[in-house]
């Protein structure tokens, strides 16, 4: 996250980058303006919330683990596939960031014309690509 080397770029604290990723997770259409999103309060660092896209809702209890970590997980008991997610802060140095994006979906996997985890996953890179840039955006916008 952070390049001592590059004073173009923001330099994140861990305290910015976990708000960032917090934003992202409360109210994810502040990234994808093709979401829309519903949350409920936030309570013992667990909210539940409803992501509709297009005629699609998932149904999701988000877990946050505070200034480390964020998981996701579908909720049963709504039509939707299974799927889990996690978002992991990791500072093997002092100020010195990396962020690890993981996911798990259930997919049907039958069509063998379109390898679907192959496009879900270059999709998965590029949003989390431009929420870093966002999260940066952000960050500098505060110190200016």
């Amino acid at each position: 996250m952070n390049d001592p080397s590059d004073k173009s770029v923001a330099f994140l604290t861990r305290n910015h980058l976990w708000q960032g990723l917090v934003l992202r997770a409360r109210s994810p259409e502040k990234f994808n303006h093709a979401l829309q999103c519903r949350s409920d309060k936030l309570r013992n660092n667990t909210f539940t919330r409803t992501i509709v896209v297009g005629n699609t809702s998932f149904h999701e209890r988000v877990i946050l683990y505070p200034k480390q970590k964020i998981r996701t997980e579908t909720i049963n008991g709504f039509d939707q596939i299974n799927a889990q997610s996690s978002t992991l802060i990791e500072e093997p140095e002092k100020e010195s960031l990396f962020v690890h994006f993981s996911y798990k979906r259930e997919l049907d996997l039958d069509d063998k014309q379109v390898n679907i985890a192959e496009h879900l996953k270059a999709a998965y890179v590029q949003l989390d690509r431009d929420a870093i840039t966002l999260i940066r955006n952000l960050a500098d916008s505060e110190f200016n």
